[in-house]
């Protein structure tokens, strides 16, 4: 299968401005370019998947929580705009107020999961 590489000799710098293919490798690309050029036109070209897929649906809110969060603990989060509550995780350090006032916050979905990203002082 070596043979089927390209040959830029030994170096790959910059500034070449050909490759050369061994035979039987340009044999093959000419092959291929001929079927693709021969085929059914009408046809959708080559289509290649985002290497990261898109986030579905929001992966950032604000919210409240009541009274002082404990690191390593969860606690639920009452979304701003609504009344959408879900549980986050909280894995940096104690945050919030012993009041039992409710407190901004932001979290950050990853994967299913919700985490605390940020807290009002």
């Amino acid at each position: 299968m070596a043979d089927q590489a390209a040959n830029n000799g030994g170096s790959q710098a910059a500034g070449k401005s050909f490759v050369q293919f061994s035979r039987p490798a340009a044999q093959r690309i000419a092959k291929v370019v001929r079927t693709v050029e021969a085929g059914n036109r009408s046809q959708s070209g080559v289509v290649f998947d985002h290497p990261m897929p898109s986030a579905t649906g929001k992966i950032f809110r604000v919210g409240t929580y009541t009274g002082e969060w404990s690191k390593a603990t969860s606690r639920t989060v009452q979304f701003l705009a609504n009344t959408s509550t879900v549980s986050a995780y909280n894995l940096f350090a104690t945050v919030g107020n012993t009041s039992g006032s409710s407190t901004n916050c932001a979290i950050a979905k990853d994967g299913t999961a919700w985490y605390l990203i940020a807290s009002e002082c």
